[in-house]
């Protein structure tokens, strides 16, 4: 079982870096061939299934429910990212965002390799209610990833655009700006009401467990902070037209703050700290 998850995340790596290797040259080629642009998301694609055996069997080998290790939680976070974007790269013409969304993925997988893989139970909280805590926590920030990614290349598109530069290359490679802001707006809509949930029970379980230490309190401010931002995009865009470059910073904002707050958590967990 150790062979297996071990030959998984070296082949995942492989596969992973291949990937967004591919993805970048595609968008820098001159020619007309698209041998890289077909290579690239099938490379992604396996890289995401050894990413998932990778997962499955080192989970069973430490007998840690992956959704209830932070390590596992951080792999599950590219799996979903990568996942959606497949699913999303044909319908909404999102072939260049693969060189951002093959680099996320392989920076989780390594990352969690530097985080504990132990699963502990908090005094005072209910577990079945931690554990969906985590799933909706794991499933937003997946889709919120997408989201970053798609906001920061419009803000590319849009300036190329804007500027009057030329948009050959690299540029005729990027995806229309239309289909980022939609995918930006639908990756927030689907994944605001799992961000909510998370939220709404992380402050339950602060209010359960008292007193917090001002690390915990730090979590807790950028957690609320990338619920405004990302609800703030959501409802300004509704009800003033809130679209294109202003919710592409917002947008970014809020996932740089939902990134701080991982990272925050991988600090602690990396420390010897119990999740």
């Amino acid at each position: 079982m150790i062979d297996i998850a071990t030959v998984a995340f070296y082949l995942g790596v492989i596969a992973y870096s291949a990937a967004a290797t591919l993805f970048f040259l595609d968008m820098a080629r001159r020619d007309g061939s698209n041998s890289r642009a077909q290579w690239a998301p099938r490379l992604l694609a396996l890289g995401g299934a050894l990413h998932a055996v990778h997962v499955v069997t080192a989970s069973l080998l430490s007998r840690v429910c992956p959704i209830d290790s932070l390590h596992f939680a951080l792999s599950f976070t590219a799996l979903i990212a990568v996942g959606a974007y497949l699913a999303l790269r044909g319908r909404l013409r999102l072939f260049a965002l693969g060189a951002f969304i093959a680099p996320i993925a392989l920076t989780f997988l390594v990352g969690a390799q530097f985080v504990g893989q132990s699963s502990e139970s908090v005094l005072g909280v209910s577990r079945t209610l931690l554990l969906f805590h985590i799933a909706a926590n794991v499933g937003g920030v997946g889709l919120f990833l997408i989201a970053g990614a798609a906001g920061s290349v419009y803000l590319v598109q849009e300036r190329r655009l804007r500027t009057k530069q030329r948009v050959a290359q690299m540029g005729s490679r990027l995806p229309p700006l239309d289909a980022l802001d939609r995918t930006t707006h639908r990756l927030l809509l689907a994944g605001f009401p799992l961000l909510t949930f998370g939220v709404v029970t992380g402050a339950v379980f602060s209010h359960q467990l008292g007193s917090a230490s001002s690390a915990e309190s730090l979590r807790s401010l950028l957690g609320y902070a990338t619920w405004l931002l990302l609800g703030g995009v959501l409802v300004l865009r509704k009800t003033a037209g809130f679209r294109g470059r202003k919710a592409a910073y917002g947008t970014i904002a809020g996932v740089v703050c939902m990134l701080i707050v991982m990272l925050l958590y991988a600090v602690r967990a990396s420390s010897g700290a119990s999740l």
